[in-house]
Formats: C-alpha cells, sequence, structure tokens
C-alpha cells in the first residue's frame, strides 16, 4: 500500500530544525576563498596600473565587503533558527 494521498501537515510534519544551514556553510566558504582569490589575483594582474593608495582602497573594500556579506547571511539564518526554536519550545503549552 502507498503512503496517504495528502501532505502531512501540524505537529506530524517533520521539518529539518536546521535547514539550510549546508548551504550556508559551502556559500560561507565559497565567498572567503573567492574574496581571497580576488585578492591575490588583483594584487598579481591588476595593481601595476594603479597607485598604492588606489590598490590599498581595493584591498581594504574587499576586506570588509566580504566579511559583512557573511555575517549578514548567518545573522538572517541566526534570526530564523531562532523563531523555530522559540514556537517549537517556548510557545509549546507547558505539560
Amino acid at each position: 500500500m502507498m503512503g496517504p494521498p495528502f501532505a502531512p501537515f501540524g505537529p506530524a510534519r517533520t521539518v529539518p530544525f536546521f535547514r539550510g544551514l549546508r548551504a550556508r556553510i559551502a556559500a560561507t566558504v565559497g565567498l572567503l576563498v573567492g574574496g581571497l582569490c580576488w585578492i591575490l589575483l588583483y594584487l598579481a594582474f591588476l595593481a601595476s596600473r594603479f597607485s598604492w593608495f588606489q590598490n590599498l582602497a581595493v584591498v581594504l573594500t574587499t576586506v570588509l565587503l566580504v566579511p559583512a556579506v557573511v555575517l549578514v547571511m548567518w545573522v538572517l539564518w541566526g534570526i530564523s533558527v531562532g523563531r523555530r526554536f522559540r514556537r517549537a519550545y517556548w510557545d509549546a503549552p507547558f505539560p
């Protein structure tokens, strides 16, 4: 016999509590490696065209921008997990 013709909903439905974690870990690694590669390739091939001040500005912008994107991504994930945790544990009736 096959399963029910409808998808379960409510408390019986199992949803991964930490959904999106794998994608965010992969994005974090990709962003950090990509930012480091960008800095190395920029300094190796494009830095000779600009002054040291402009090169410093490009490197500092990259060093500040990549972690800011990673930080925002993880903060938003943490907020969503906190909301799921609250609904699952604190809003449940006390036995």
